[in-house]
């Protein structure tokens, strides 16, 4: 609310990506549905449908739901689908509210309602999914899978500030820096010293003073008495 506050910015502005993928999901099952029932849509003729109703994912018709399987295998394809669909939404989720976002935003009462429904989606999509053909499900877990890398790929590499994403960007920074610096030699050895030269990659060493000679004063003879003569 504050980024909306300040910068205009529109906190549905990310749901843009799902609207535009809906009609393109609700086609996709409304085609595969009409294929099960061998019913033509649009520009299926009656033969592309029939080919199509047998074409198979592994070894189950893509047509086929879990409610109106024939065989065992069909069952658990789906089932695993439906599964692997479920987790697959419920992680994207729960990375972006665990690593992408910082402590003070959790407490707000939009990201509360939000974590309800990171755990109730999931399930509705895994009560519904019993009911959709095999390629849907196949094509909303390959979408999720996408979604997710590309999502685990933003939050490293550009993460929201604050957050813990942002902490362990600046952790594996500084080992970055660390080691080019290993690497570049800021942590070598002094071949004269025979010790390790602590002085950092980037900074002139300090200037040392060279030692100021001590001029002595040459002391000259003293010329000694006649009678200091005949003692010695």
């Amino acid at each position: 609310m504050e980024l909306y506050k300040t910068r205009k910015v529109n906190p549905f502005a990310s749901c843009l990506p799902l609207l535009l993928q809906m009609p393109i999901f609700f086609a996709l099952f409304n085609v595969l549905n009409g294929i099960s029932r061998e019913r033509s849509i649009g520009p299926l003729t009656d033969d592309l449908v029939a080919q199509a109703n047998g074409a198979t994912i592994f070894g189950a018709e893509i047509s086929d739901t879990f409610l109106r399987a024939d065989t065992l295998q069909t069952r658990v394809i789906a089932i695993l689908l439906v599964v692997l669909m479920t987790a697959s939404q419920f992680w994207s989720q729960r990375q972006l509210f665990m690593k992408n976002m910082p402590p003070a935003a959790l407490d707000s009462p939009f990201a509360k309602q939000q974590k309800i429904l990171m755990y109730v989606l999931p399930g509705v999509f895994a009560v519904s999914g019993i009911g959709f053909p095999l390629g849907v499900l196949f094509y909303w877990l390959v979408t999720n899978l996408f979604s997710t890398t590309q999502q685990f790929l933003v939050i490293r590499n550009m993460p929201a500030p604050g957050s813990p994403a942002e902490k362990a960007l600046e952790v594996r920074q500084a080992l970055r820096a660390r080691r080019k610096a290993e690497r570049g030699g800021g942590a070598g050895t002094a071949p004269e010293l025979g010790r390790p030269n602590l002085v950092k990659p980037g900074l002139e060493p300090a200037p040392v003073e060279a030692p100021v000679p001590v001029i002595r004063q040459r002391q000259q003879p003293k010329r000694a008495s006649r009678s200091e003569r005949k003692r010695s």
